[in-house]
């Protein structure tokens, strides 16, 4: 199988723009930051404008949605905090829509020239991916490099090129270059499997060694949504109906260097941590780790996060953040356990009686604790990112500070989708979508499923409507706001149906590692494969937009 694929430049459009109010008092800054990195980006400050750590106060408590844009220190941030000394008074400054779609950064648009060697039996024997990505005056798109996690191949070349252009700088977005990659190796998969004359899921199966998605692999085979798809190509009239499979891995990542600190005041539990919450549900995380630990309600856990000045939490970044402060703050319970059975005797049998008593009697108190190594040694755990050659989606300066490693196993995960495809309009629609997830413990599944349902939701968009305009002479950023630049609305959004595998990460605290990469990398391909199913003519280019349908399916 050999193909020519092509992606389109995709915005981040989080509801909340980049903004910061900088207010100098003396030599202390205090900002309040839409940010994905409270601890790094208090760091970066203060080595800009010459001040100490205790100068900076940086407050992010919430945050409307990131999605690898706010990793940064980024131009509105300098404005606002030299304004605001040459002022002398509090300034703020926050991008408008078209900037935001403009300078703040994309996910690069691609081509891709992949060719897949099958074998009748086993995995492929060949896999070759050239990716050129185009990232503006950045570099590091990384792309093919992503076809290293998931099937294993007797001979891989895998090469990645930036096309370096005078255009704004691409940034990493949720999976950065994995959704680029698996848009291409997917549907080559679902290709053979077609010309092998097998069934796309068992090939699958055949071809891929991943535990988790062994398990994934036999619970889409129970879904009457993948039982009952349609022949490809054997749909007929107008309305034409198709169900598309898509397999993904991510890596487990997690930060040293980031603390979580545990204690008692006033006969009430907290639990502190620099860490900000940009949608993924960190406050409630902190909350039930503490409040489960101690047999009390998560109400009754005081969460301290989104402070520079608190204990130095992890940047919310390639699913991280949660496998960062998870482990640090089990750490923490069991110290401050140990002091409290120290000094009042109680909580010895983890009875809740035992343990409300012993905090309504204890003393102020409080402990920090590292985030601890993975507790079982093997291959890839601790291994920095630097060396493995997938450092190009995260900046060299944020791998740097946050110590940034990979541990043992990756995440996976199969996206299976429904569409109807339109064949007088060339419109398409998709509605049902099942996504299975297997990134161990999930540690708030209501928090979890949400964050599944967005990442459906950012894979729809990208592979139906998102495509940033630029003038390809100028370069001028075409796309000023989102009545030009289209995302899912609550029309296009289908029925979503999520299933965890909450296998796999025993050894690592906590049980889990994070899924909101996962959740996305492979839902565009898996749509790809659902219109090839409905129409038998299989799309090269994202977005799937109707005049590229009509054109395809007229031929």
């Amino acid at each position: 199988m050999e193909g020519r694929w092509r992606t389109a430049a995709q915005v981040h459009t989080a509801f909340e723009p980049h903004a910061c109010v900088a207010r100098w008092d003396g030599e202390e800054l205090h900002v309040h930051v839409s940010t994905q990195a409270a601890g790094l980006i208090a760091e970066l400050i203060a080595e800009r404008f010459g001040l100490v750590a205790e100068q900076v106060h940086l407050v992010a408590e919430h945050v409307g949605g990131g999605f690898g844009a706010k990793q940064n220190l980024t131009p509105e941030t300098i404005a606002a905090i030299k304004l605001a000394r040459a002022a002398g008074a509090p300034v703020r400054v926050a991008l408008g829509r078209g900037e935001e779609i403009s300078v703040a950064g994309h996910r690069p648009s691609g081509e891709i020239e992949l060719a897949l060697l099958a074998s009748d039996s086993g995995p492929p024997r060949a896999v070759q991916m050239r990716a050129y990505g185009n990232a503006g005056v950045s570099a590091g798109s990384a792309i093919a490099i992503f076809c290293r996690m998931v099937y294993p191949a007797s001979a891989k070349d895998l090469q990645d090129y930036d096309v370096v252009n005078n255009m704004p700088p691409g940034l990493p977005f949720r999976g950065p270059g994995a959704p680029v990659a698996c848009w291409a190796l997917e549907q080559a998969v679902d290709d053979a499997a077609h010309r092998l004359g097998v069934d796309p899921v068992a090939l699958r199966q055949r071809w891929d060694p991943h535990p988790q998605r062994q398990r994934l692999y036999r619970w889409v085979e129970s879904l009457p949504l993948w039982r009952e798809r349609p022949r490809t190509g054997s749909e007929q009239g107008r309305f034409r109906r198709g169900v598309g499979v898509a397999a993904a891995n991510w890596l487990y990542l997690y930060q040293l260097g980031c603390q979580v600190e545990v204690g008692v005041q006033a006969g009430r539990l907290f639990v502190a941590t620099g860490v900000q919450d940009a949608g993924m549900g960190s406050r409630s995380v902190l909350a039930r780790t503490v409040a489960a630990a101690f047999g009390v309600e998560p109400a009754e856990v005081d969460v301290r996060i989104g402070r520079s000045r608190l204990a130095r939490g992890p940047s919310s970044g390639g699913s991280s953040a949660t496998a960062t402060f998870v482990p640090a703050t089990l750490a923490a319970i069991a110290d401050l356990k140990r002091q409290l059975i120290a000094r009042a005797g109680a909580g010895t049998d983890g009875g809740e009686s035992d343990w409300a008593e012993a905090l309504a009697s204890a003393p102020d108190l409080a402990v920090r604790a590292d985030r601890p190594d993975d507790a079982a040694p093997g291959p890839g755990v601790g291994r920095p990112l630097e060396g493995t050659g997938l450092a190009g989606w995260v900046t060299t300066k944020t791998v740097r500070r946050s110590k940034l490693g990979i541990g043992r196993g990756y995440t996976g995960a199969l996206h299976v989708s429904e569409v109807e495809v339109d064949t007088l309009l060339g419109r398409t629609r998709v509605l049902r979508a099942a996504a299975g997830i297997g990134a161990g413990r999930v540690a708030a599944p209501e928090l979890a499923r949400s964050q599944c349902y967005g990442g459906v939701i950012q894979g729809v968009g990208y592979a139906l409507f998102e495509q940033r305009e630029d003038d390809p002479q100028s370069g001028i950023v075409l796309s000023a706001g989102l009545e030009d630049y289209r995302i899912p609305g609550i029309g296009d959004t289908p029925e979503i149906q999520v299933h965890f595998d909450e296998e796999g990460f025993e050894h690592v605290p906590g049980g889990g590692a994070g899924l909101g990469e996962i959740s996305t990398v492979a839902v565009a391909a898996s749509i790809g494969n659902a219109v090839h199913n409905a129409t038998g003519w299989r799309p090269y280019e994202l977005p799937i937009r109707p005049d590229r349908l009509l054109a395809g399916t007229s031929r």
